[in-house]
């Protein structure tokens, strides 16, 4: 059975939790996404979009920490492989330590697949309003065909957008 000090498991461990929250953190992001995506708030995207990155630096940060944990386990226990990945680590890594650290990355994977849910659905969520936007644009150039709009040149509009038509009057 293949064992590993207590220390390099813990450590483990603790980059597995702080991936995990700052997992959850991004899922409150989207979450806070989708409701300005309802509200059609677009003054609340950018600061949202600000802590998405922020979060997604600290993965990236985390990520290259777990990394370097799961090669130093590796050598540890003698693993041949120069470039272990978790998953690999895991599949020969025996014990309690290695439950521990399975219960952990189980969680994060569940909490990432939850993640990449919710962003699909804010994604269907931007597509649909953007399709209902497109809509009502070309909805509102049809009615120009009417021959009692001009453009700003005076012109007939008659494939002008409608910010820049004015009607006749009278």
């Amino acid at each position: 059975m293949l064992s590993v000090s207590t220390a390099l498991s813990a450590e483990l461990e603790t980059i597995l939790l702080r991936e995990l929250a700052c997992c959850q953190s991004l899922l409150e992001t989207v979450e806070a996404e989708r409701q300005a995506i309802k509200a059609l708030a677009i003054g609340d995207f950018h600061p949202i979009n600000v802590r998405r990155l922020g979060i997604l630096e600290q993965l990236q940060s985390i990520g290259d920490a777990r990394d370097q944990a799961v090669g130093r386990i590796a050598a540890a226990l003698s693993l041949t492989d120069s470039r272990s990945s978790l998953h690999a680590l895991l599949d020969r890594w025996h014990g309690q330590e290695a439950t521990a650290i399975r219960r952990h990355h189980g969680a994060l994977m569940a909490l990432a697949k939850h993640v990449r849910e919710e962003i699909k659905q804010n994604v269907v969520l931007i597509d649909g309003i953007r399709g209902f936007v497109e809509q009502a644009l070309t909805a509102g150039a049809s009615a120009l065909t009417d021959g009692n709009a001009y453009n700003r040149t005076g012109k007939p509009a008659l494939a002008h957008s409608l910010s820049a038509v004015l009607y006749q009057q009278g």
